[in-house]
Order: structure tokens, then sequence, then C-alpha cells
């Protein structure tokens, strides 16, 4: 009789081990480069539009190279792709050591950091089921799955600090030399390679003889499959749109938090590392844990809209919050100061954070568990391949206008508007007879809404 698979049996083995390890020292050192360049690119030329650019060099990879490396990574044995990734990488963490007073080069480096990501992120994933054995699949990916978002909380979390106390050459040096380890830990993997797919085959002819046609097919055939898979399945359209909308959210909040902490509450943006990304982690934490018990209970639609709409109000709270304090209004010259200098606000902050952070898991595990429900395994590749392209290209238009609204009129201004927006969608999700009469809408789209809003049910 064969044993059930166990955490120490996946660990046994070495090549599983050395890849997972490999994916901690990438994901720890990428999540706190993002972070830091945010800060220090808001630092260096105080422009939250300067900021929305950078988002822009981070998003920007996922649209353009999003449908393909999914294809390409089959293509190639994933060993040496780890290790080549790893190799640039830490290159690039070493060079901002000398470009970081350059913002044209400060967005050149994080365009080519996350352009890399994107063949990192599905050599690593697809790897997986070449390493372990099939009963060991499940316990490998929740290894995976829980180091990703932990290395996201930590990478966010160590990084305000680091720069507070060492300066921000220390994450380059820290996270250069994290990948100068993993790129020889890379030397010891196997060798890990997959038969490429008809898709595949195409790709590799067309790049051969540089057939921009051919590959501009590919792609399209990519979308066109995708988009037959979604086709008639309201669930699954509506599921991409929300989870969209929250990258896109996730993009803004991202340009707007330097700007918010530093000019509107006058807190250091270091410390959001502090208020906002340590709260937030927790109430993804704890939002999991209550999910996972009650889950079951809940009507998904509902949970979601209310999610939605108390996510809004949390934004709108968040634009108003710089009224509450009353250190700001005693400071005769307003400059950034430390967390704890100003309690009241640093644990409203951290409390909204802490909200939020229930909010997007209430948003996000329902909206990724009906995709998953509602889409055929074959499919489900390309579904979530379209879904990271669909999701960075809708935040690259909202997070620039971002950047340029809150450099004329401010951050508050902006959280409170979205806030506003953020209600009424949610509002939609949980009453929409308020907005729209059945009659306007067809039997299909008003039974996916719930048919008592209605018929008075």
């Amino acid at each position: 009789m064969e044993q059930k698979p166990s955490f120490a049996s996946v660990l046994g083995n070495r090549g599983f081990l050395n890849l997972w390890i490999n994916q901690i020292l990438v994901q720890l050192s990428y999540n706190s480069l993002n972070f830091a360049l945010i800060i220090w690119v808001f630092k260096l030329t105080d422009s939250s539009m300067a900021v929305a650019v950078l988002l822009l060099a981070v998003y920007l990879p996922a649209v353009l190279l999003g449908l393909f490396t999914g294809v390409l990574v089959d293509l190639i044995d994933r060993k040496k792709i780890i290790m080549l990734i790893d190799f640039f990488l830490c290159l690039s963490f070493f060079s901002l050591i000398f470009l970081k007073d350059s913002y044209p080069a400060i967005l050149a480096v994080a365009f080519f950091v996350n352009a890399l990501g994107q063949f990192y992120a599905p050599a690593e994933a697809s790897a997986i089921p070449l390493i372990v054995k099939r009963p060991q699949l499940l316990v490998a990916n929740s290894f995976f799955s829980i180091t990703l978002y932990s290395s996201f909380l930590l990478g966010f979390g160590l990084a305000g600090p680091f720069i507070n106390h060492f300066g921000i050459n220390m994450v380059f040096v820290a996270g250069g030399i994290f990948l100068g380890l993993a790129f020889f830990l890379a030397f010891t993997f196997p060798s890990i390679r997959a038969k490429p797919d008809e898709q595949g085959k195409k790709l590799v002819l067309a790049l051969k003889k540089r057939d921009y046609h051919k590959i501009w097919e590919v792609g399209l055939y990519e979308m066109v499959e995708t988009a037959n898979l979604i086709r008639g399945k309201l669930p699954v359209a509506s599921s991409i749109l929300i989870l969209a909308g929250v990258q896109m959210v996730i993009g803004v909040l991202a340009v707007l938090m330097p700007g918010l902490l530093e000019k509107s509450l006058h807190i250091k943006a270091t410390d959001a590392s502090y208020v906002l990304v340590i709260p937030l982690g927790l109430g993804i934490i704890s939002g999991g844990l209550i999910l996972s018990r009650i889950g079951y209970l809940l009507v998904r639609r509902k949970l979601v809209a209310k999610a939605i709409l108390f996510g809004g109000l949390l934004f709108f709270l968040i634009g108003i919050a710089p009224i509450i304090s009353p250190a700001i209004k005693h400071l005769p010259r307003p400059i950034p100061l430390p967390f704890f200098y100003q309690p009241p606000l640093s644990a409203v902050v951290a409390f909204s954070s802490f909200l939020l952070g229930l909010v997007m898991v209430s948003i996000l595990v329902p909206s990724q568990t009906v995709l998953q429900e509602n889409t055929p395994a074959g499919g489900r590749g390309k579904v979530f391949s379209v879904l990271g392209v669909i999701m960075a290209g809708l935040s690259l238009i909202p997070v620039l206008l971002s950047g340029i609204l809150a450099d004329i009129f401010g951050t508050a201004p902006i959280f409170i508007a979205l806030g506003v927006v953020i209600l009424l969608v949610g509002l939609f999700g949980l009453k929409p007879s308020l907005f729209f009469p059945g009659k306007s809408l067809s039997f299909k789209v008003r039974e996916f809404l719930g048919l008592g809003h209605w018929e008075g049910k």
C-alpha cells in the first residue's frame, strides 16, 4: 500500500528542495526590490507620477510577454532558464548600486527584472510536476503557495526597515547575494525538460525564421482558445473582471501610498512596512483561516459583493484620515516622521490595512475558486495565463492616471474618489435592482445576480 505523501517525504526530494529554496531566495529579493524602488523613486522625484511610470515598467512585461512565456518555457530545459534568470537578476541588483540616482536607468532595470520574472514563474511552476511524483504534487504546490505569499509579505515588510537602518544599497546588496546563492544552487538541479505541444513547435519555428506574423498568430490562437473556454460562462467572466479589478486597485494603492504617507499623513514612507504591509498580511492570513472554517456556509456572490462594498468604505475613510490626526495640526513645519510619533493616526492606518487584508482575501478566494471550478483542467493554464495579461493590461491606464491626478490634487482626494467608485460596484453586486430594472437585463444575467432582487424574494 502506497504511503500518504508528507511534508518530510517531499522535502526529501533533493531536486524539489533545491527548487523550493531557489524560489524563496528569488521571491524575497524580487519583492524587496519592487517595494524599495517605489519608495526610492518617490524620494528621488517627489512625484506620484514618477512612481506610476515605475509601476508601468513593472506591469508592461506581463502585457507584452504573458501570452508567450508559458509556451516558450516548454521549449527549453527549465534548469537552464532558472540559472540564466538567477544570474541576470543578480547582475541587475548589483547594477542598481551605481544606477540608483538615474531615474531612466531605474525604469530600464525594473522593466528588465520584471521581464525575467515573467519567465521565472511559469518555468518554476511547470518544473514541479517534472520533479515530484504525482501523489506528492498537492503537498509540493502547498509549499510553493505558502512561500510565494510569505515571501511577498516578508520582502515588502523587510525592505522599509532595511532602508531606514542601512540605506537603499543594502537592499540591492542583500538581494544580489541571495540571487548569487540561487544561481549556484541551480547547478544542482536535474535537467528539467518537457515535450513542447503543437503551439510550442510552431512558436519555436517562427522564432527561428523571425516570422513575426506567425508569432502573432500563436498569441492570437491562445487568446481565441481562452475566449472559447470563457464564452457563455458569466461566473468565469465576472471572476476574471473582479480579479483584474483587484490587481488594478493594488497598483493604484502602490502609486498613492508614498505620497499619502509622506504628504498627507506625514508618516515616513519607509514605515509603510509597519503600518500597511504587515497589518495587510495579518489580515490576509486571518481572513484565509476564517474562510477555511466557515467559507462553505457563505454565498460566494454575496460575500464578494459585501467585501467590495466594505473595501470601498475603507478607501474612503483612508482618504479622509488626515483630518483626524491632531499631530498634523500642531506641527509648525510638517515633515514625515516615524510612525510611532503619531500613534493615533498610525493605529487607524494599521487597523484599516488589517481590515483591507480581510477584504482582499474575501474577494480573491471565492473568485479564484469560481474560476477553477468553471474551467476545464486542460484549459486552466491558458485561462490563468490570459488572466495575468488582462490584470496587467487593465492596470496600466488607471495606474498612470492616478499618478497624474495625485500630483495635481494630492493623494487624499484620489482615495476618496476611488472609495466612492468601489462602493458603487459593491452596491451593484449586492443590490443590482437599484441600478437596473429587471426588464433591461436578460434572464441569464438576472439569474446570476440573484432573481430575488427583482422578484421580491
